[in-house]
């Protein structure tokens, strides 16, 4: 195969394209490619410059390529420690959501009891009954729903730099 037909194919280029630049007939280039007739010095020294422009493209290409792989590391590393953040993250907002979920736990529990005191006509019921109602309202499920999707977030992000990650 000819260079001009090498060219061509890596260019996306028609013969009548490539024989505008050389300066050529389209049927002059196409007797060349098949070896029936030879170019001008003129025409041969535009395809040298083409072969060389493609020389010192390969050459840039491999310094391009230590570049891309370089910053492909960096970006990696940038991942991984943005995912450890994230992980970090992720547990201090489970710790709050048990923590959260136990309060409340508790405070229906102790409305439980207030209730239970009140309706034996104990003592001090109401102030139980008060601190139960607070706690019930301050730790409600409206609250842990709200923890719920922090966490899934979180989730959500972790996954999705996994798969960054892997690309």
């Amino acid at each position: 195969m000819k260079a001009t037909q090498l060219f061509r194919d890596q260019l996306g280029l028609s013969q009548e394209v490539i024989a505008q630049y050389l300066c050529v007939t389209r049927s002059q280039l196409a007797m060349y490619e098949v070896g029936k007739r030879e170019l001008s010095t003129a025409a041969l020294a535009k395809l040298a410059e083409i072969a060389l422009f493609f020389d010192q493209k390969n050459a840039t290409e491999k310094v391009e390529n230590k570049i891309l792989k370089k910053q492909e590391l960096e970006v990696k590393e940038l991942l991984t420690h943005h995912a450890k953040e994230l992980e970090y993250k992720q547990i201090k907002e489970q710790r709050l959501l048990d923590a959260i979920q136990k309060k409340h736990n508790q405070n229906l529990q102790l409305n439980s009891l207030a209730l239970y005191l009140q309706k034996n006509k104990m003592g001090q019921a109401e102030v139980l009954l008060q601190q139960a109602i607070t706690g019930i309202k301050k730790n409600g499920l409206a609250r842990q729903a709200k923890q719920v999707l922090r966490l899934e977030s979180i989730k959500s992000q972790l996954d999705y730099i996994n798969i960054l990650k892997e690309k």
